[in-house]
Protein backbone atom coordinates (compact mmCIF):
# COMPACT_ATOMS: atom_id res chain seq x y z
CA UNK A 1 0.00 0.00 0.00
CA UNK A 2 1.50 3.20 -0.83
CA UNK A 3 2.64 5.63 1.76
CA UNK A 4 1.60 9.33 1.94
CA UNK A 5 3.92 12.23 3.84
CA UNK A 6 2.08 15.45 4.69
CA UNK A 7 5.13 18.08 4.38
CA UNK A 8 3.61 20.88 6.51
CA UNK A 9 6.22 21.20 5.92
CA UNK A 10 7.25 44.39 9.02
CA UNK A 11 6.21 46.74 12.01
CA UNK A 12 5.29 45.41 14.85
CA UNK A 13 2.50 47.07 17.35
CA UNK A 14 3.36 49.57 19.75
CA UNK A 15 1.24 47.85 22.55
CA UNK A 16 3.11 45.47 24.08
CA UNK A 17 4.22 44.45 27.75
CA UNK A 18 6.13 41.85 29.48
CA UNK A 19 6.26 39.61 32.66
CA UNK A 20 8.94 37.66 34.01
CA UNK A 21 8.90 34.55 35.88
CA UNK A 22 11.47 32.19 37.69
CA UNK A 23 14.86 34.81 37.58
CA UNK A 24 16.79 34.03 39.96
CA UNK A 25 18.97 36.71 41.57
CA UNK A 26 22.16 35.71 39.83
CA UNK A 27 21.31 36.44 36.84
CA UNK A 28 22.89 32.71 35.51
CA UNK A 29 21.33 29.45 34.48
CA UNK A 30 17.70 29.15 32.04
CA UNK A 31 15.15 31.69 33.20
CA UNK A 32 11.21 30.73 32.02
CA UNK A 33 9.76 34.42 30.37
CA UNK A 34 6.65 35.74 28.97
CA UNK A 35 6.01 38.13 26.46
CA UNK A 36 3.06 39.74 26.00
CA UNK A 37 2.08 42.24 23.18
CA UNK A 38 -1.70 43.00 22.58
CA UNK A 39 -3.70 39.39 23.21
CA UNK A 40 -1.03 37.60 22.21
CA UNK A 41 1.56 35.30 24.55
CA UNK A 42 4.91 34.09 24.00
CA UNK A 43 6.42 31.65 26.50
CA UNK A 44 10.32 31.12 26.13
CA UNK A 45 13.49 30.03 27.97
CA UNK A 46 15.99 32.57 28.49
CA UNK A 47 19.45 30.42 28.61
CA UNK A 48 22.16 32.55 30.36
CA UNK A 49 26.26 31.63 30.67
CA UNK A 50 27.76 32.03 34.28
CA UNK A 51 30.37 34.13 31.95
CA UNK A 52 29.29 35.77 28.18
CA UNK A 53 31.70 35.23 25.37
CA UNK A 54 29.64 37.97 23.54
CA UNK A 55 27.08 40.63 24.40
CA UNK A 56 23.90 39.24 21.55
CA UNK A 57 21.34 37.16 22.28
CA UNK A 58 21.09 33.88 19.91
CA UNK A 59 17.40 33.64 19.37
CA UNK A 60 16.31 29.82 18.05
CA UNK A 61 13.33 29.81 15.35
CA UNK A 62 11.83 26.12 14.87
CA UNK A 63 11.01 23.99 11.80
CA UNK A 64 7.63 24.06 10.22
CA UNK A 65 4.68 22.34 12.29
CA UNK A 66 3.20 23.09 16.30
CA UNK A 67 6.84 22.97 17.92
CA UNK A 68 7.80 23.45 21.67
CA UNK A 69 10.36 25.78 22.45
CA UNK A 70 12.93 22.47 23.26
CA UNK A 71 11.84 21.48 19.84
CA UNK A 72 11.89 18.26 20.62
CA UNK A 73 11.58 15.26 17.91
CA UNK A 74 11.28 11.55 18.86
CA UNK A 75 12.71 12.46 22.43
CA UNK A 76 15.64 14.51 21.18
CA UNK A 77 15.04 18.25 22.34
CA UNK A 78 17.12 20.14 19.66
CA UNK A 79 17.24 23.42 20.81
CA UNK A 80 17.28 22.28 24.41
CA UNK A 81 20.51 20.30 23.57
CA UNK A 82 21.51 23.78 21.21
CA UNK A 83 21.20 25.87 23.73
CA UNK A 84 22.97 23.95 26.50
CA UNK A 85 26.45 23.43 24.18
CA UNK A 86 25.96 27.57 23.51
CA UNK A 87 25.70 27.94 27.00
CA UNK A 88 28.42 26.36 27.89
CA UNK A 89 30.40 28.35 25.29
CA UNK A 90 29.43 31.58 26.71
CA UNK A 91 26.51 32.71 24.75
CA UNK A 92 22.88 33.21 25.66
CA UNK A 93 19.87 32.48 23.81
CA UNK A 94 16.38 32.35 23.87
CA UNK A 95 14.09 29.46 22.79
CA UNK A 96 10.34 29.92 22.39
CA UNK A 97 7.02 27.91 22.47
CA UNK A 98 5.26 28.22 19.14
CA UNK A 99 1.49 29.87 18.98
CA UNK A 100 -0.74 27.69 20.39
CA UNK A 101 2.24 25.20 22.13
CA UNK A 102 2.27 24.63 25.70
CA UNK A 103 2.56 28.55 27.13
CA UNK A 104 2.08 30.44 23.87
CA UNK A 105 -1.36 31.90 23.26
CA UNK A 106 -2.91 31.44 19.72
CA UNK A 107 -3.70 29.33 17.00
CA UNK A 108 -0.54 27.54 14.61
CA UNK A 109 -2.60 26.85 11.86
CA UNK A 110 -4.31 29.99 11.04
CA UNK A 111 -0.60 31.76 11.69
CA UNK A 112 0.78 33.14 9.20
CA UNK A 113 4.54 33.55 7.75
CA UNK A 114 3.82 37.39 8.94
CA UNK A 115 2.62 36.47 12.56
CA UNK A 116 5.95 34.40 12.46
CA UNK A 117 8.11 37.45 11.70
CA UNK A 118 6.10 39.46 14.07
CA UNK A 119 6.69 37.39 17.22
CA UNK A 120 10.14 37.19 16.43
CA UNK A 121 9.95 41.24 16.26
CA UNK A 122 8.55 41.82 19.30
CA UNK A 123 10.79 38.88 21.18
CA UNK A 124 13.74 41.35 20.24
CA UNK A 125 11.87 44.61 21.37
CA UNK A 126 11.10 42.65 24.66
CA UNK A 127 15.03 42.11 25.49
CA UNK A 128 16.04 45.74 23.74
CA UNK A 129 14.02 47.20 26.76
CA UNK A 130 14.58 44.44 29.40
CA UNK A 131 15.64 45.82 32.89
CA UNK A 132 17.03 42.59 33.95
CA UNK A 133 17.88 41.17 30.65
CA UNK A 134 18.82 43.36 28.04
CA UNK A 135 20.05 42.85 24.86
CA UNK A 136 21.00 45.43 22.01
CA UNK A 137 22.29 42.36 19.48
CA UNK A 138 20.58 39.70 18.44
CA UNK A 139 21.59 36.68 16.25
CA UNK A 140 19.39 34.54 14.48
CA UNK A 141 19.00 30.67 13.94
CA UNK A 142 16.63 29.46 12.26
CA UNK A 143 16.21 25.68 11.67
CA UNK A 144 14.54 24.32 8.65
CA UNK A 145 11.10 26.54 7.92
CA UNK A 146 12.58 28.75 10.61
CA UNK A 147 15.52 29.73 8.61
CA UNK A 148 12.75 31.15 5.83
CA UNK A 149 11.46 33.35 8.88
CA UNK A 150 14.84 34.16 9.98
CA UNK A 151 16.16 35.32 6.97
CA UNK A 152 13.14 37.80 6.46
CA UNK A 153 13.26 39.06 10.03
CA UNK A 154 16.98 39.74 8.97
CA UNK A 155 15.91 42.29 6.05
CA UNK A 156 13.44 44.01 8.99
CA UNK A 157 15.90 44.65 11.12
CA UNK A 158 19.09 46.40 11.85
CA UNK A 159 19.47 44.60 15.32
CA UNK A 160 19.97 40.95 13.74
CA UNK A 161 24.39 41.14 13.71
CA UNK A 162 24.52 37.12 12.24
CA UNK A 163 22.33 34.61 10.76
CA UNK A 164 22.68 30.96 10.99
CA UNK A 165 20.65 28.86 8.76
CA UNK A 166 20.27 25.30 9.92
CA UNK A 167 18.75 22.66 7.22
CA UNK A 168 17.21 26.19 6.15
CA UNK A 169 15.40 26.11 2.46
CA UNK A 170 16.49 28.58 -0.11
CA UNK A 171 13.71 27.63 -2.77
CA UNK A 172 9.82 27.91 -1.77
CA UNK A 173 7.91 25.39 0.08
CA UNK A 174 6.07 24.48 -2.92
CA UNK A 175 9.48 22.99 -4.92
CA UNK A 176 10.32 21.64 -1.68
CA UNK A 177 7.22 20.11 -0.47
CA UNK A 178 6.45 18.29 -4.91
CA UNK A 179 10.16 17.34 -4.46
CA UNK A 180 9.25 15.37 -1.30
CA UNK A 181 5.55 14.19 -2.76
CA UNK A 182 7.81 12.97 -6.00
CA UNK A 183 10.60 10.91 -3.56
CA UNK A 184 7.72 9.40 -2.33
CA UNK A 185 5.87 8.16 -5.27
CA UNK A 186 9.87 7.33 -5.78
CA UNK A 187 10.44 5.17 -2.89
CA UNK A 188 7.41 3.18 -3.64
CA UNK A 189 8.43 2.50 -7.16
CA UNK A 190 5.49 4.06 -8.65
CA UNK A 191 5.33 3.87 -12.76
CA UNK A 192 6.67 7.16 -14.03
CA UNK A 193 3.77 8.19 -15.62
CA UNK A 194 1.77 7.46 -12.60
CA UNK A 195 4.10 9.41 -10.31
CA UNK A 196 4.47 12.18 -12.50
CA UNK A 197 0.14 12.87 -13.03
CA UNK A 198 0.39 12.56 -8.83
CA UNK A 199 2.94 14.84 -8.60
CA UNK A 200 1.24 17.62 -11.19
CA UNK A 201 -2.55 16.99 -9.14
CA UNK A 202 -0.59 17.92 -5.60
CA UNK A 203 0.74 21.21 -7.69
CA UNK A 204 -2.26 22.06 -9.04
CA UNK A 205 -4.56 21.06 -5.80
CA UNK A 206 -2.37 23.34 -4.12
CA UNK A 207 -2.53 26.33 -6.83
CA UNK A 208 -6.16 26.24 -6.92
CA UNK A 209 -6.48 26.76 -3.11
CA UNK A 210 -3.81 29.44 -2.84
CA UNK A 211 -5.42 31.47 -5.67
CA UNK A 212 -8.85 30.30 -4.14
CA UNK A 213 -10.28 29.49 -7.66
CA UNK A 214 -10.97 26.05 -9.78
CA UNK A 215 -10.59 24.47 -6.46
CA UNK A 216 -13.51 21.77 -7.84
CA UNK A 217 -11.82 20.91 -11.04
CA UNK A 218 -8.37 20.59 -9.19
CA UNK A 219 -9.49 18.18 -6.28
CA UNK A 220 -11.30 16.03 -9.36
CA UNK A 221 -7.57 15.10 -10.34
CA UNK A 222 -5.83 15.13 -7.49
CA UNK A 223 -8.58 12.00 -6.69
CA UNK A 224 -7.97 10.36 -10.09
CA UNK A 225 -4.58 10.84 -9.28
CA UNK A 226 -4.44 9.27 -6.59
CA UNK A 227 -7.01 6.70 -7.43
CA UNK A 228 -4.99 5.46 -10.12
CA UNK A 229 -1.41 5.63 -7.86
CA UNK A 230 -3.43 3.41 -5.16
CA UNK A 231 -4.71 1.25 -8.09
CA UNK A 232 -1.66 0.39 -9.39
CA UNK A 233 -0.07 -0.80 -6.18
CA UNK A 234 -3.12 -2.77 -4.54
CA UNK A 235 -4.31 -4.55 -7.15
CA UNK A 236 -5.96 -6.90 -4.33
CA UNK A 237 -8.15 -4.55 -3.31
CA UNK A 238 -11.67 -3.92 -4.69
CA UNK A 239 -12.72 -0.64 -6.06
CA UNK A 240 -14.81 0.37 -3.44
CA UNK A 241 -12.44 0.59 -0.66
CA UNK A 242 -9.56 1.94 -2.86
CA UNK A 243 -12.35 4.99 -3.74
CA UNK A 244 -13.26 5.30 0.49
CA UNK A 245 -9.33 5.63 0.87
CA UNK A 246 -9.31 8.26 -2.26
CA UNK A 247 -12.01 10.03 -0.73
CA UNK A 248 -10.29 10.29 2.76
CA UNK A 249 -6.67 11.23 1.15
CA UNK A 250 -8.67 13.96 -1.08
CA UNK A 251 -10.56 15.24 2.02
CA UNK A 252 -7.67 15.19 4.67
CA UNK A 253 -4.89 17.23 1.64
CA UNK A 254 -7.86 19.63 1.25
CA UNK A 255 -7.21 20.75 4.61
CA UNK A 256 -3.68 20.50 5.26
CA UNK A 257 -2.93 22.50 2.03
CA UNK A 258 -5.67 25.47 3.17
CA UNK A 259 -4.16 25.76 6.52
CA UNK A 260 -2.54 29.67 6.70
CA UNK A 261 0.34 28.13 8.24
CA UNK A 262 1.34 26.32 5.01
CA UNK A 263 -0.12 28.38 2.33
CA UNK A 264 1.83 31.58 3.47
CA UNK A 265 5.39 30.14 2.97
CA UNK A 266 4.31 27.86 -0.02
CA UNK A 267 5.58 30.11 -2.46
CA UNK A 268 7.90 32.78 -0.84
CA UNK A 269 11.23 33.04 -2.66
CA UNK A 270 13.89 33.00 0.31
CA UNK A 271 16.52 33.27 -1.82
CA UNK A 272 14.62 37.02 -2.53
CA UNK A 273 15.77 37.34 1.33
CA UNK A 274 18.80 36.10 1.23
CA UNK A 275 20.16 38.48 -1.79
CA UNK A 276 19.12 41.37 0.33
CA UNK A 277 21.23 40.82 3.66
CA UNK A 278 24.33 42.38 4.61
CA UNK A 279 25.36 40.15 7.35
CA UNK A 280 27.52 37.20 8.08
CA UNK A 281 25.25 34.26 7.09
CA UNK A 282 26.55 30.75 8.56
CA UNK A 283 24.39 27.83 6.66
CA UNK A 284 24.61 24.54 7.48
CA UNK A 285 23.37 21.18 5.94
CA UNK A 286 23.06 17.43 6.42
CA UNK A 287 25.03 15.07 3.85
CA UNK A 288 21.63 12.63 4.37
CA UNK A 289 19.05 15.48 5.31
CA UNK A 290 16.23 14.12 3.29
CA UNK A 291 13.67 17.07 3.82
CA UNK A 292 16.33 20.57 2.95
CA UNK A 293 18.53 18.18 0.62
CA UNK A 294 22.10 20.14 -0.26
CA UNK A 295 20.91 18.98 -4.50
CA UNK A 296 17.96 20.87 -4.54
CA UNK A 297 18.91 24.19 -2.03
CA UNK A 298 22.57 24.68 -1.60
CA UNK A 299 23.49 26.29 -5.11
CA UNK A 300 20.59 28.55 -5.12
CA UNK A 301 21.13 29.69 -1.81
CA UNK A 302 25.23 30.22 -2.50
CA UNK A 303 24.31 32.29 -5.94
CA UNK A 304 21.95 34.54 -3.52
CA UNK A 305 24.64 35.02 -0.88
CA UNK A 306 27.15 35.61 -3.63
CA UNK A 307 24.71 38.61 -5.01
CA UNK A 308 24.25 40.20 -1.42
CA UNK A 309 27.97 40.41 -1.05
CA UNK A 310 27.87 39.62 2.23
CA UNK A 311 30.20 37.39 4.12
CA UNK A 312 29.36 33.62 4.10
CA UNK A 313 30.26 30.15 5.01
CA UNK A 314 29.07 26.74 4.63
CA UNK A 315 29.21 23.82 6.54
CA UNK A 316 28.26 20.50 5.54
CA UNK A 317 27.85 17.43 7.96
CA UNK A 318 28.27 13.99 6.06
CA UNK A 319 26.23 11.99 8.05
CA UNK A 320 23.58 14.10 9.51
CA UNK A 321 19.84 13.89 8.73
CA UNK A 322 17.26 16.74 8.61
CA UNK A 323 17.98 17.63 12.49
CA UNK A 324 21.99 16.87 12.29
CA UNK A 325 21.44 13.52 14.28
CA UNK A 326 23.98 11.31 13.11
CA UNK A 327 21.85 8.60 10.27
CA UNK A 328 21.93 6.04 8.38
CA UNK A 329 19.38 6.48 5.48
CA UNK A 330 18.12 9.94 6.67
CA UNK A 331 14.70 8.17 6.26
CA UNK A 332 12.14 9.42 9.18
CA UNK A 333 11.19 6.07 9.80
CA UNK A 334 14.87 5.84 11.37
CA UNK A 335 14.76 9.04 13.76
CA UNK A 336 13.19 6.90 17.24
CA UNK A 337 16.42 4.95 16.98
CA UNK A 338 19.23 7.73 16.65
CA UNK A 339 21.05 8.66 19.32
CA UNK A 340 19.53 11.96 20.90
CA UNK A 341 22.36 14.00 20.19
CA UNK A 342 24.05 15.86 17.50
CA UNK A 343 26.79 14.72 15.08
CA UNK A 344 30.58 15.82 16.48
CA UNK A 345 31.75 19.09 15.77
CA UNK A 346 28.06 19.90 14.92
CA UNK A 347 27.16 22.36 17.99
CA UNK A 348 31.06 23.63 18.24
CA UNK A 349 31.08 24.84 14.88
CA UNK A 350 28.20 27.11 15.35
CA UNK A 351 29.87 28.56 18.64
CA UNK A 352 33.09 29.02 17.02
CA UNK A 353 31.08 30.91 14.45
CA UNK A 354 29.10 33.25 16.38
CA UNK A 355 32.29 34.00 18.40
CA UNK A 356 34.92 34.86 15.57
Amino acid sequence: MMRYKYVLPALFIVAFSWVTFGVSANQRGEHELIIQHNDLVIAGTLALPESKSTDALVILLSGSGPQDRDETLEGFKVFKALSTQLQAAGISSFRFDDRGVNGSSGNFGQSTLNDHVSDVLHIIEFFKQHQKHRFKNFILLGHSQGGIVAANVATKSDDIKKLVLMAGPSVPIIDILLYQVRQEYFADTLAPSLREAAVQAHNGLLWAINQGKDLSSALTKFEQATHNALLAQSKDEKGDKIDAMVSEIAAEHKIIYALPSLTSFLYHDTAKDLEKLDIPVLALFGGKDLQVTIAQNKDVMDRALLRSGTHFEFETFDNANHFFQAAVTGQRAEYPQLEKSFVPRFAESISSWILQ
